[in-house]
């Protein structure tokens, strides 16, 4: 009886899958440079806040009140440190006889799935430095509401920035609503559920205003090395991730 020929395996290319519809860019802003503009934001971002002033009050409706020393006044919100620049790219190498457009269209692709992540990284490092220190709340609803509570008195709705772990605890509590594409509170603050804040934020949420995302054309570079016996490919462009008013931080404590 002779034995079963062999056959090779059949190769397969997976499909390429979309990034998370989830996370800091479905709150945010984003502006996209156009292609052929130049890339002005290398150095960051100033924002100018608009909706951080201190201009407001109450007055006395007696028109004879002696006005004493309660003199309307306020200040306009100073931008804050420039927001700065990251640069994130992707990355693919093959042999030099493997199609140019497969490397390149491998590393676009992985530009594509962690740019997010890479962003949200890089941004949660800036808003832990500008909160300071946290107030510790005991448990993950009490934590979001005392957000909420110091949102309120913002006079707009915020965008709370937390990891993905809280997502299915805050379903389940009954505190995600809303038929759109943003996760929200049933008071209409945004839930920014980063993946890539889980390695900086950890258990701390960090409340702001609104989000604004700055992003450059795509750049992509090939190059063939005869002594690696290799060709290789980069995708990258710059990020810039800026807020407007910090409301403030908590960190979760005790039980959930």
């Amino acid at each position: 009886m002779t034995s079963p020929t062999m056959l090779p395996p059949v190769q397969y290319v997976a499909p390429p899958v979309n990034p998370s519809s989830r996370g800091l860019y479905l709150t945010a802003t984003v502006h996209d440079i156009a292609e052929g503009s130049p890339n002005r934001i290398l150095g960051g971002v100033d924002l100018y806040p608009f909706n951080c002033a201190t201009g407001w009050g109450t007055w006395d409706v007696d028109p004879c009140a002696d006005p004493g020393s309660k003199l309307k006044y306020g200040q306009r919100a100073a931008p804050d440190d420039p927001f700065a620049a990251l640069q994130v790219w992707g990355y693919d190498e093959c042999s030099p006889d493997e199609p140019e457009d497969d490397i390149v269209a491998r590393a676009h692709q992985n530009l594509r799935l962690h740019e997010q992540i890479l962003a949200e990284t890089h941004f949660a490092a800036r808003l832990l430095a500008d909160a300071g220190t946290p107030t510790t709340v005991t448990g993950l609803v009490a934590a979001l509401g005392e957000l909420e509570a110091q949102i309120g008195e913002t006079g707009t709705a915020g965008t709370i920035h937390l990891s993905q772990r809280y997502a299915a605890a805050l379903d389940a509590a009954g505190v995600i609503v809303g038929t759109g594409p943003i996760p929200r509170t049933r008071l209409g603050n945004a839930l920014a559920f980063g993946g890539g804040y889980e390695s900086t934020l950890g258990a701390v949420l960090v409340a702001t205003g609104a989000v604004t995302v700055w992003r450059s054309p795509i750049f992509q570079q090939t190059t063939v090395s005869a002594e690696e016996n290799l060709r290789a490919a980069i995708a990258e462009r710059t990020v810039v991730v800026g807020y407007e008013c910090l409301v403030g931080a908590v960190e979760i404590g005790g039980t959930p």
